[in-house]
């Protein structure tokens, strides 16, 4: 079975950003549906499972996570909350 190439487009954030940023927003984005976070997981593993990438992708999740205490995408506060704690072994509390 051939799979279709994942091709991302990222306007949001212009800048210097820590590695794995954008692909760690990407995942938290997509964390209420499983399957897709473990395709981004799978697809791009070699980026966000290096030091440099989970440092992104926890500026990510403390992004989000603010967000979410202002009321934007509530839904993922506590998924957020639970990628946060799995990528630091410290709980975080959610808005």
């Amino acid at each position: 079975m051939t799979r279709a190439p994942l091709v991302l487009l990222d306007w949001e954030n212009w800048g210097r950003l820590p590695v794995g940023y954008d692909l760690g927003l990407l995942h938290a984005y997509s964390l209420a549906a499983p399957s897709t976070a473990a395709r981004i997981r799978r697809e791009f593993g070699h980026v966000l499972d290096t030091d440099a990438g989970r440092t992104g992708e926890l500026i990510a999740l403390a992004q989000l996570l603010q967000a979410c205490s202002r009321c934007v995408h509530p839904t993922l506060a506590p998924l957020t909350a639970h990628r946060a704690h799995e990528l630091t072994h410290t709980p975080v509390p959610t808005p």
